[in-house]
């Protein structure tokens, strides 16, 4: 993963699209008239990218999603040729064939007739999204143009959770993005990293209310240690009782020391500053068998 080269350097053959956000529009919703018919709601973020590798536009959940808002098979006004937006507070005019372009997307689905999309107080059709990213979409829909480079991850999820496959697709060999795949990827192998992640962080943060210098004890371990010998003691005050925070086994072909520098670099790549680790202590019980665990200590400085 450090030899990827994620320099975010500018490509004179992008265009680049000039969007102009405006002030927001004091969103209201018009009185429901009573007509009888339960109208499906727009199931517009609904679905939350979260993260790059949990794409939420493959068909199997958009059909979920759209599923949840079924309306037992009755149908809401049809869509004008020409659709006014308001996306997140930005304002966009396209046709209706535009955001239909590719039958099989959210996007699409949303527009079908099928659900009903919410309004604005000057009559504009809502998607709660970011407006500006939204620009890029409708660009590539409307030309195929591509986003800027440092607009291609935040462009990947959001085409990932409008179902936009063919965006994604094309996405997927932008640098910025084969980074970041390959990066959420290699964190993978290992279990729970992000909630580890997050207790290290936390742990930092306590210790280093004096010394500003957060020590984190940390067990590893790709496998679990079996004794071989009835003569080992399992209670005999291992240096692992020292860890803060304990991650594995895991099944991936990565030993211990793959895990602690993937952790260095990831939170050295978030801001923090982290000194480089010592090499594994290990523990110096022996009866008939040595113990073969160990532990990392890891320095944040806060």
């Amino acid at each position: 993963m450090d030899n990827i080269n994620c320099d975010s350097s500018d490509d004179s053959s992008v265009e680049e699209i000039d969007i102009k956000p405006i002030r927001p529009v004091a969103r209201s919703r018009p009185p429901q008239q009573q007509t009888g018919v339960n109208k499906a709601r727009s199931p517009a973020r609904s679905l939350s990218p979260n993260s790059v590798l949990n794409v939420s536009g493959d068909h199997a959940s958009i059909k979920r999603c759209l599923d949840n808002y079924s309306s037992n098979n009755s149908s809401v006004a049809p869509f004008p040729s020409v659709v006014p937006l308001n996306v997140g507070g930005i304002k966009y005019v396209t046709r209706l064939s535009t955001l239909k372009k590719y039958p099989d997307s959210m996007l699409a689905a949303l527009f079908s007739g099928r659900y009903q999309v919410d309004k604005d107080a000057e009559g504009n059709f809502f998607l709660d999204s970011n407006g500006i990213l939204f620009g890029y979409l409708l660009e590539f829909l409307r030309n195929g143009l591509m986003p800027p480079k440092e607009q291609s991850v935040p462009l990947y999820r959001e085409a990932s959770y409008y179902g936009l496959h063919e965006l994604v697709e094309k996405l997927h060999y932008m640098p910025p993005v084969v980074c970041l795949l390959v990066k959420e990827a290699h964190k993978s192998q290992f279990p729970n990293y992000e909630d580890v992640k997050e207790e290290v962080i936390k742990v930092a943060m306590e210790t280093a209310t004096f010394t500003k210098m957060g020590e984190v004890v940390i067990h590893a371990f790709r496998n679990e240690f079996v004794s071989k010998v009835n003569t080992f003691n399992p209670k005999h005050g291992c240096i692992i009782e020292s860890a803060n925070v304990t991650i594995g086994p895991w099944d991936a072909p990565v030993d211990e020391e793959v895990f602690i520098k993937c952790l260095e670099n990831d939170l050295r790549e978030d801001g923090f500053n982290v000194k480089p680790h010592e090499p594994k202590k290990k523990c110096r019980y022996y009866h008939g068998q040595s113990c073969q665990k160990y532990v990392y200590r890891l320095q944040i400085l806060l």
